[in-house]
């Protein structure tokens, strides 16, 4: 049985339209085109993917419930000075796209809605969201006694716990010669109360990676879709909506008490303990009052000449082929997909498509069940 898409036509009028092709030339190649623009026929994965390319678009475009400007910036993506950036990279502008047709498609298969979601804004009391944060994640405050070096994945565990769908990449999709930028971003957030999705940027720092992940939790709790694109100095030079981001995410990852109980304020010391940058280790205890403005300047420059050292081009991440696959995806992502397969829903070339992954790979993801 041939299993067909259910697309929005307004959608795929949206394309065409936008395209240089004629409609006239798509009803020479494609059979039923005005059905499909009429909403009297669904299209087949086939169909829609030959419609994709000669229009000259993504296919996952096709596949979203409402479409987007591909020529205007996706989210709101700012600089570290705030400034606004209109253009962004096809290769960050083609993982947004990649996430939102995985969005798309999990919005459809769940039926329930998270409570979480916007429930907090900047004029809340940053301590109670904190407070309220660690409660969803069921997480203490003296978490980082237990996790060693696992920190990322023991926070990305718990964020699953609670409907969260985290992806981790370092190019679009598998393709390596489409490297993703570190200068442009570290990692997005697509807010959504039935399947929200952080996305973080694999050429980052192990610390920079968990900072970021963190990060776009608070924009979930705020509701605040943005492209996260700091550079791991610890300047903060954001809006006010930012920087109470980075303060609720600097103090569950390093909590002022945990600081005070140690009694001990050396930089490399708490490197050691928390699985954190030292960036944001001095920003905390110049916000603690535990270093001067001058002591604070001082460290940063330090730090900034360090940074400025490290290599920029660091591997996304290490081991072997098929572990990189798995740590690039959410596992519960796969079983949707699973069951949507297993339920007749779509196709495992419907799969292959919605997870951007072919054969070989998405054996890998579901554990050689196909």
């Amino acid at each position: 049985m041939v299993t067909r898409l259910s697309i929005n036509p307004r959608t795929l009028a949206y394309y065409i339209d936008n395209s240089d092709v004629s409609k006239e030339y798509l009803q020479t190649r494609i059979q039923n085109i005005d059905a499909f623009l009429d909403g009297n026929v669904k299209p087949t994965f086939n169909q829609l993917s030959e419609i994709a390319k000669l229009i000259d678009v993504p296919t996952g475009l096709l596949l979203l419930s409402d479409p987007v400007d591909t020529d205007k910036s996706i989210l709101k993506f700012r600089t570290i000075n705030s400034n606004r950036i209109e253009k962004i990279s096809n290769e960050l502008r083609d993982t947004i796209i990649e996430m939102q047709t995985k969005q798309d498609f999990l919005r459809n298969e769940i039926d329930y809605e998270l409570d979480f979601i916007g429930k907090y804004s900047i004029k809340n009391d940053y301590q109670k969201v904190v407070d309220d944060i660690r409660k969803y994640l069921n997480i203490p405050v003296s978490y980082q006694q237990n996790v060693g070096k696992n920190a990322l994945k023991y926070f990305r565990n718990k964020m699953s716990q609670i409907g969260i769908f985290i992806f981790l990449n370092g190019s679009v999709k598998s393709n390596t010669h489409r490297s993703l930028s570190l200068d442009e971003f570290r990692g997005f957030v697509l807010s959504d109360k039935k399947a929200p999705i952080i996305f973080v940027n694999t050429k980052d720092s192990e610390t920079g990676r968990l900072f970021t992940l963190v990060h776009e939790l608070v924009h979930l709790f705020l509701d605040k879709e943005e492209i996260f694109s700091l550079v791991d100095t610890g300047s903060y030079k954001f809006d006010r909506t930012e920087a109470f981001v980075n303060k609720v995410a600097a103090e569950i990852l390093l909590p002022a008490e945990q600081i005070r109980k140690l009694n001990n304020y050396d930089v490399e010391f708490l490197a050691h303990k928390f699985p954190v940058s030292k960036f944001v280790i001095v920003r905390k205890l110049y916000n603690m009052k535990i270093l001067t403005k001058r002591e604070y300047d001082e460290k940063v420059s330090q730090l900034e000449e360090e940074f400025a050292k490290t290599p920029s081009d660091r591997k996304s991440v290490k081991g072997n082929y098929k572990n990189n696959i798995r740590f690039h995806f959410d596992p519960t992502f796969v079983h949707y997909i699973e069951n949507a397969i297993k339920q007749n829903k779509i196709t495992y070339t419907d799969a292959f498509n919605i997870a951007g992954v072919g054969y070989k790979s998405f054996k890998i993801l579901t554990g050689g069940r196909m």
